[in-house]
This record gives structure tokens, C-alpha cells and sequence, in this order.
């Protein structure tokens, strides 16, 4: 048995040389720490001046004639061997594994012997659910979480070397809990359990999180808002310009001190147009008739919305044969032996029917043989021949054309293609489809009309160069651009709805406590100072809405700190941030109902 240990062999080793096992005799090198072999070589040469010499020990044999390389290496090497792991390396797993077996037996079948007893052992009690769900789990108990859970004690020791990490019990949240967009968070933790502990009883708050858990993740440790928490963006709290293109120092520094608005300027500040009693994270804007419509009414119903102009044609392109049936008592124009066609209309083609037909506008040739095939239509059909064109499309043509009238249409058509003007009863004093002289158009009856917002969003949505230029412009039918940007953001929209878009998704603040403190009206100033000679309206020229110079100058950490702080009221994480980034989280199942069952 002594043939096998050397010098070398140690009672700590991890490994033994291999050779022991082959030749009854291990090598003098013995394996190196990290188990490879180190043994390839007899000896390892040392130098004396500039030369080397052999170091091979006597029970070795002695120095070798050939002796050391030039370069410093033994000429004499071996074939490399398989170091094996050692009797105390092989010990120690076996124990590891044991001990293991006995955690996994004890935890699924306890102490007290979980083999002879339905009860569930005291180390699988893991302590009481909350009470929501407590009511859902009912009668499936832990099984509906823990896949595990009564499958047999080979099945819970599988599971203590499986992937047990807080991720694998996400999924088992989101079978009854869902995010529209499944997007936990900007965190991208996707860890449900990270933050959200059970088997704490059922006082236990979910939701309810402390400084500490935030702490876990964050380096920066928060001790104090004035001093720890970062300070906020230069455009703090928005992070785009606003939807509505409502410049205050113009309205507050020009229009509100001319004589002829003055009586439009609000008397009590902020108040006399922001809605204070439906505050929240933003206090919301009055609606157009109590803000705007004294000095912008007019303004809507001033310029027509124009779906087909009569173009100027070089010859009659209308046969009387043809259209004298629906027209009754008019027929196509007769051109009189020796006289020349004379075309009531000197106008080019507006630009929708342009787009609809698919023609240059400015020529004669190109247009009017496609511009009279649907004047003859219209004089049989009505609208329908232009409900065609809009389908062929893909507009919306029951949208844009909702409440036009047949008969008017039929009426229009049969006086233009005898080569008239059309004179109508009804002059369309309230807004509405006209059908005048030589035009068919549309006049908003007020504002946020749903014929006029339809065009608009068809032309948001077509993306056409042409009908963009004619319609997507501040003084467009209607005028709804001066006041509704038009944001690309990879999708062309028209914001009809005011309001900005916050900072930040996880950003969180109530207007309502700070104005019961600060009170409405004047106070406002304290948090929204009024940027003057800001180029706020410069930025609703382009499209982008993150190029924009705000109304207002940013809020700063100074001004909240000034009460949030130690002495005054709370400043936990938790009073201005919320987790999950959105806010439709909801569950799939009324919790509330299931509880009361």
C-alpha cells in the first residue's frame, strides 16, 4: 500500500495523481490544485548562471544525461494522466446528498411522520394566505400555486433541484392577474414575488411596500428627499408638449389686455379654466364653450370643408340621352349648330376629389373624363358614386359622408351637368352638407363635429401628401389645427383631447391634497411658473412632440422638498412612485365577489 503515496500526497488534496492507479506509483509532481495533471514533465530545470540544471531526484533516477532544453524545459516528458478526485472529496458529496434527502423527507413529510397522518406537517405550513387569496384558492389549498404540493416525496425532492427563482411563480400570477401590455414594469423585473410577499397573514397589505424593498435594488440608498433623490429633468413634469396649442403668456400678456377680449380674461386665475373639482394627477381643462367659444366659435364654421368643385371642361363631356331620365326636366347642355362649349366653371379640381379619382388637379385632359362619369352617376345615385371612390380607399365613407342628402346631391348634380349653377332653397345658415352654385362642401355645425373629425382623422391616417397639405394645416376646414397638434410618432394622430403626457410612467401625484393646502386660484403659481417669452407655439409647426419649449418653467426638487421633508409631511418612495408602469393592471376575476361566496 506504500507504493502508491509519495511525498506529495496531502490529506487536504482534492485530487490524486492517476498514475497511482495504472503504475502503483503516483508521480512526484502530483496533480495540480485545479485537478489538470502535473506531471507531464520529470523535473523542473532550475538555472545556475546561464545555464540549466537538472533537478531530477535521486529516487528518480538522478540528473539525466541529455539534461535540460535551451529554452529552460526538461527534454524527459510523459504522457499526461486523469487525476482522480480524492477519498475526502468523494466523502463530502455523498454527505451533501444525504443531508439533502433528509431536509427534502423532513420538509415533505415532517418530523412527526407525514407517511401515517393526512395533516399537513409543521414545516409545510408555510403560514396563512391573505384573504383575497385565501377566497380564490378555496378548496385546491396550496396545489393551485405549488405544482408540487402532494405529488409524492420524489416529486418535492425533484423540486428542490429544479428552477424555484421568484420568475417561475410570475407565471402563476399572471393566470388570474393581467397587464394589458405585459409589462410589469420599467424594473423589468417580471418577479411578482420580488416585492409581493405571502404567507404573512391576514393583516398583510400586498400593495404596501416600505423604503427598504425599493433599497434592495437601488444603489443610491434614499434617506432624506431633500438630500438623496435626484433632481428632476429640465422638463420636469412633462415629457412632451401638450396637446393643445394654448399659449398663456400670449392669452394672459396680449390678447386678455385688448379691449375687444378683455371681458374673456379669467377672473380668478387658473380656476376660471381649469376644472378644480375633478382634480387628480392633472386638473383638467374646462370644455370649449365655457373656455374658448366667446372669442373662437366663429372661427370653426368660417371656412367649408370642399369635397367636389366643378372643374372647367374644354368640351360638353355629358350626352342629354343619358341623363335626361334622372333629371327629368334637365337634360345635358345642347350646343347650338356653329357655337362652342363654354364651361359654366373656370376652376381647376379641388384637391379631395383630386385624391379620390386619382388625377392632376390643374389638367383638363387627365380629369375630365373621370369627373364626368361620376357627375352622371350622381345624377342617378346620389352620393353613393362618391361613397365608392372613398371604399376603394379604404375610408371610412359612412363617417365622412353622414348626413349627406341624396335628393340634394341628385339636385346639384343634374344642374351641373346641364352646364348651370346650382341655386339651393336652404343656404345651410346651421352648418351642415351644402350643395351651392358649383360645389359640394361641408360647414361644421360647431365645434368637435364628428363629420369634420372623421376627415381629419382619415387624413392623419392616410398619410397622402396631398390631402395632409389640404386638410392637416392650422387654417384648414374649421380651423382645427390652430388650436389640435398633429403628433407622428410613427403613427400620424390628432391630439382632440387636452392634456400633457407626464415625465415619467412611474411618476405619481395628486393635485387635490396640495390644493386643499395651498388653496385654488393664485396658489397655483407656487408649483406652475409662467415662462416668459418661452417660443411655446413655434414647436406646433412640426410634428414631432418632443421638440417643444414648454409654457411653464420645469418644477424643481427644491420646491417639493420645501414641505416634503422630515419635519413636515411624509416623503417615502412610495408617496410619488408607483411600481407597476401600467396603470390598467387589473385582475381577471371579480376578487371581491369570489370572497363573499
Amino acid at each position: 500500500m506504500s507504493s502508491i503515496f509519495n511525498s506529495y500526497n496531502r490529506p487536504n488534496s482534492k485530487f490524486l495523481c492517476g498514475r497511482s492507479g495504472l503504475w502503483q506509483k503516483p508521480c512526484g509532481a502530483g496533480p495540480n490544485p485545479d485537478g489538470s495533471c502535473g506531471g507531464t514533465a520529470v523535473c523542473q530545470p532550475t538555472k545556475s548562471g546561464d545555464r540549466w540544471r537538472c533537478r531530477r531526484s535521486r529516487q528518480d533516477g538522478g540528473g539525466c544525461d541529455l539534461g535540460p532544453l535551451p529554452d529552460g524545459t526538461c527534454c524527459l516528458t510523459q504522457p499526461a494522466c486523469k487525476p482522480s478526485k480524492s477519498l475526502r472529496v468523494k466523502r463530502f458529496r455523498l454527505s451533501v446528498i444525504a443531508a439533502l434527502v433528509v431536509v427534502a423527507l423532513v420538509c415533505a413529510f415532517g418530523i412527526t411522520g407525514g407517511f401515517f397522518f393526512a395533516s399537513d406537517p409543521p414545516l409545510r405550513d408555510a403560514g396563512t394566505l391573505s384573504p383575497k387569496h385565501a377566497a380564490v384558492v378555496g378548496e385546491a389549498g396550496c396545489k393551485a400555486c405549488h405544482e408540487a404540493h402532494g405529488q409524492g416525496p420524489l416529486q418535492v425532492l425533484k423540486t428542490v433541484f429544479e428552477d424555484n427563482t421568484p420568475s417561475k411563480m410570475t407565471g402563476k400570477c399572471l393566470d388570474c392577474h393581467v397587464f394589458e401590455k405585459e409589462e410589469t414594469s420599467v424594473h423589468k423585473a417580471g418577479q411578482c414575488s420580488a416585492c409581493h410577499s405571502e404567507h404573512k397573514g391576514s393583516d398583510l397589505k400586498l400593495i404596501k411596500f416600505n423604503d427598504q424593498q425599493c433599497h434592495t435594488c437601488h444603489k443610491v440608498k434614499f434617506s432624506d428627499f431633500g438630500s438623496s433623490h435626484p433632481a428632476f429633468g429640465d422638463t420636469f413634469p412633462h415629457r412632451q408638449r401638450t396637446k393643445i396649442n394654448f399659449d398663456h403668456n400670449a392669452h394672459i400678456g396680449t390678447h386678455f389686455k385688448d379691449a375687444r377680449y378683455s371681458k374673456a380674461a379669467p377672473e380668478e386665475g387658473c380656476i376660471s379654466c381649469h376644472s378644480v373639482g375633478a382634480a387628480a394627477k392633472a386638473v383638467p381643462v374646462k370644455s370649449f364653450a365655457e373656455n374658448c367659444g366667446s372669442c373662437h366659435e366663429k372661427q370653426i364654421s368660417a371656412q367649408s370643408l370642399n369635397l367636389l368643385t366643378v372643374p372647367e371642361f374644354e368640351g360638353n363631356p355629358f350626352d342629354k340621352d343619358a341623363t335626361e331620365t334622372s333629371c327629368v326636366d334637365k337634360g345635358s347642355a345642347e350646343v347650338v349648330p356653329g357655337e362652342e362649349y363654354e364651361s359654366v366653371s373656370t376652376d381647376a379640381l379641388n384637391p379631395i376629389a383630386a385624391v379620390m379619382l386619382d388625377v392632376d388637379p390643374d389638367n383638363i385632359a387627365d380629369y375630365q373624363d373621370a369627373v364626368a362619369r361620376v357627375l352622371r352617376d350622381m345624377t342617378d345615385s346620389g352620393a353613393e358614386p362618391i361613397a365608392k371612390l372613398l371604399d376603394k380607399e379604404g375610408a371610412p365613407a359612412a363617417k365622412l359622408l353622414a348626413g349627406l342628402n341624396a335628393d340634394l346631391v341628385k339636385a346639384g348634380a343634374c344642374a351641373w351637368v346641364s352646364n348651370e349653377e346650382f341655386e339651393p332653397v336652404d343656404e345651410g345658415t346651421f352648418g351642415g352638407w351644402q350643395v351651392q352654385e358649383l360645389s359640394l362642401s361641408y360647414r361644421a355645425k360647431g365645434h368637435s363635429d364628428p363629420v369634420l373629425k372623421a376627415w381629419y382623422d382619415y387624413a392623419a391616417d392616410a398619410e397622402n401628401d396631398e390631402l395632409s397639405a389640404h386638410l392637416l394645416k392650422p387654417d384648414g376646414p374649421g380651423a382645427c389645427l390652430s388650436c389640435h397638434s398633429v403628433n407622428n410618432t410613427g403613427l400620424v394622430e390628432i391630439a382632440w383631447k387636452a392634456g400633457a403626457t407626464s415625465s415619467n410612467k412611474l411618476h405619481r401625484f395628486d393635485h387635490r391634497p396640495h390644493l386643499n393646502v395651498l388653496g385654488p386660484g393664485s396658489q397655483c403659481g407656487t408649483c406652475h411658473i409662467v415662462k416668459k417669452n418661452a417660443k411655446y407655439s413655434a414647436a406646433f409647426s412640426q410634428d414631432d412632440p418632443k421638440q417643444f419649449e414648454s409654457n411653464f418653467l420645469p418644477i424643481k426638487k427644491e420646491t417639493c422638498s420645501t414641505c416634503h421633508n422630515e419635519k413636515k409631511v411624509k416623503q417615502d418612495c412610495s408617496t410619488c412612485h408607483e411600481y407597476h408602469e401600467n396603470p390598467a393592471f387589473r385582475a381577471k376575476m371579480d376578487f371581491d365577489s369570489v370572497e363573499q361566496k
